[in-house]
């Protein structure tokens, strides 16, 4: 399993996406070929495109995983939306290994720290309960909360 995924919302049509989408590449080669951390971490597009055909020409400049278009333009695509607060596009969430969310903000995090140093960002709060708390009983929690 991957220990941290990144949910990306962002349309061929939006300006600031086509600028951020190259370095979001960059930084997802760069989070995955780290000594001791290969593939931990995974994005899964979520298209804001308006077309079938845009959604495939964008999606070439990309090397992670897409919900199938017709659910990210439709009804899942905007629950999504909805449960992450996605205000405005591009955004990226990133989640932790059961789906959590560790943080909402990681579009504006990644040009702040373009090495990854701080990566995944999470809040000093939910590092200690992950170090304390085994992940089988977060797991329990979390559904039952649910």
């Amino acid at each position: 399993g991957k220990k941290v995924v990144g949910l990306y919302f962002s349309a061929d049509w939006c300006g600031p996406c086509k600028q951020f989408t190259p370095d979001l590449v960059n930084f997802y080669n760069k989070m995955n070929a780290r000594r001791g951390k290969q593939n931990e971490f995974e994005i899964i597009w979520i298209s804001r495109c308006r077309t079938v055909d845009d959604f495939g020409q964008y999606f070439t400049q990309m090397n992670w995983l897409a919900l199938p278009p017709d659910e990210a333009m439709g009804q899942r695509g905007q629950l999504l939306g909805d449960k992450y607060k996605v205000k405005g596009i591009p955004s990226l969430v990133l989640l932790d290994e059961i789906g959590n969310v560790i943080t909402t903000d990681a579009r504006n995090k990644i040009p702040a720290d373009k090495a990854g140093i701080g990566f995944p960002w999470r809040s000093p709060l939910s590092v200690l309960i992950s170090a304390l708390v085994p992940r089988s009983f977060r797991l329990l929690v979390k559904t039952q909360l649910a």
